[in-house]
């Protein structure tokens, strides 16, 4: 820690920057006094989901608190991923169902993006309502939404196996999707087939959590991908039941 400090120091030693910090949870007075070395006029922004953290941060400016999506706007994002092509056809019972499940997000865009990914593998009016009407809904959980853990729920067996275990990477980690397959694989968590090559199920379940937003962030060219720290949340939940 202390070479890393010396080496903070050095690289912003007189300069002026703009410094954006993500998602902190923990006091950063440590950090903060390494940032007075900069140049007049640098910036720092930092984001964070505690109310601890905001509390504890002295800053020249008042904490801006983001505003949940309104009705429309999370609507607008539930229906462009429920009713996208290959998903669920658009009609007057669902929309009205899809309306009602929104009102369930609170106004968050990833529980919105999430449902309406859930909801596009639905079909029939009757899965929709049972989805509208889960006991999932009634969970007081401080750190899991409802919504995500009602979207794991209706993941096959084996895909949660797989997702549970990305818990062993660390929050905002950059990580490799081949190196996820094999990992896979190894612990046996793929289904054995013997017409199919274990590997191209291994892709299969990935693609699958990807297209349902469970991973994020794909860089294609990298071949890497993230997990919002939310669904880090949900994975570790379920790895360490």
């Amino acid at each position: 820690m202390d070479s890393l400090q010396r080496k903070l120091r050095e690289v912003l030693s007189g300069k002026r920057f703009l410094l954006v910090v993500d998602d902190v949870w923990n006091p950063w007075e440590e950090l903060k006094e390494l940032l007075t070395t900069g140049a007049e006029g640098s910036c720092v922004i930092v984001t964070t989901r505690s109310t601890t953290v905001v509390s504890s941060i002295i800053g020249t400016l008042d904490a801006y608190e983001l505003k949940p999506l309104s009705d429309d706007e999370c609507w607008s994002l539930f229906e462009r991923n429920a009713f996208s092509e290959g998903g669920a056809e658009k009609s007057a019972d669902l929309i009205h169902i899809g309306k009602a499940i929104v009102e369930k997000c609170g106004g968050l865009p990833l529980a919105a993006k999430i449902l309406g990914r859930l909801m596009r593998t639905k079909r029939e009016v009757r899965e929709w309502r049972s989805v509208m009407e889960s006991e999932i809904w009634k969970l007081n959980d401080d750190k899991i939404l409802p919504s995500l853990r009602l979207s794991y729920n209706h993941l096959p067996c084996h895909v949660k196996q797989c997702f549970a275990y990305c818990a062993i990477f660390p929050k905002d980690n950059e990580i490799d999707k081949e190196m996820v397959i094999q990992l896979w694989m190894a612990n046996g968590f793929i289904p054995s087939d013997l017409e199919e090559d274990m590997e191209l199920k291994g892709q299969e379940i990935f693609y699958e959590l990807l297209s349902r937003s469970f991973f994020q962030d794909m860089i294609i060219h990298k071949q890497t991908f993230k997990m919002h720290d939310l669904i880090h949340d949900l994975a570790r939940s379920d790895y360490r039941e």
